[in-house]
């Protein structure tokens, strides 16, 4: 089940697509590409190496499915619903010139638009355990432009550095191991009999 590894699970997964699919060759660069996940905290100024940044910057209920049924293992055991989560990315190119960030940006936008879903294989590959997502459940990544009043906000803090594409990873759920304890199914019914009073008589003996 997808337990609440799950949000970092599709982070490494993100990284591992740009850093394996990063077309060296025809970028020039033939050494490692840095891909790390962007703190505020840790860049007061904008990094001078060439790669991507990813920011997790908002996560929230995924409101179509907001409202799910318990769900059910294929034991038949039964635990509390899932919660479904929609999570929300900036993937921020870094290089030594504008035109290369722009180069890198259109690469990672098409590259991500290509890969569309990501496979539970995928999602299982890049941290210790490779169990977190089932083989039923994928995850799909589309654009996701941002409302102007986000965008203004993050404007304030990241406006010295280049521009930046917003992607959304839609139906990451997180299971729950609670059981719910259900009542017995009924197997008998047992009916109470009782004296019958005719209308304006008495009791039937």
């Amino acid at each position: 089940m997808a337990h609440y590894r799950a949000i970092a699970a599709t982070s490494a997964t993100l990284r591992a697509l740009i850093q394996e699919r990063y077309p060296r060759d025809e970028f020039g660069n033939t050494s490692a590409l840095t891909i790390d996940d962007f703190r505020f905290a840790d860049h007061d100024d904008p990094r001078s190496d060439e790669g991507f940044s990813l920011l997790l910057w908002r996560v929230t209920i995924n409101k179509e499915l907001r409202a799910r049924a318990p769900r059910t293992d294929l034991l038949g055991n039964t635990f509390k619903p899932s919660l479904p989560l929609d999570l929300h990315y900036l993937v921020i190119p870094f290089a030594n010139s504008i035109e290369r960030q722009q180069r890198m940006l259109g690469w990672v936008m098409r590259m991500f638009a290509d890969v569309g879903h990501i496979s539970p294989a995928q999602l299982n590959a890049y941290l210790a355990e490779d169990d977190i997502f089932p083989v039923t459940e994928d995850v799909e990544l589309v654009a996701d432009p941002l409302p102007l009043a986000d965008h203004l906000t993050l404007w304030e803090r990241l406006k010295r550095y280049p521009a930046y594409a917003s992607y959304q990873l839609r139906m990451v759920l997180l299971d729950s191991d609670v059981s719910i304890t259900e009542n017995p199914p009924v197997v008998e019914r047992e009916f109470e009999y009782g004296a019958i009073t005719p209308p304006g008589g008495s009791s039937a003996a």
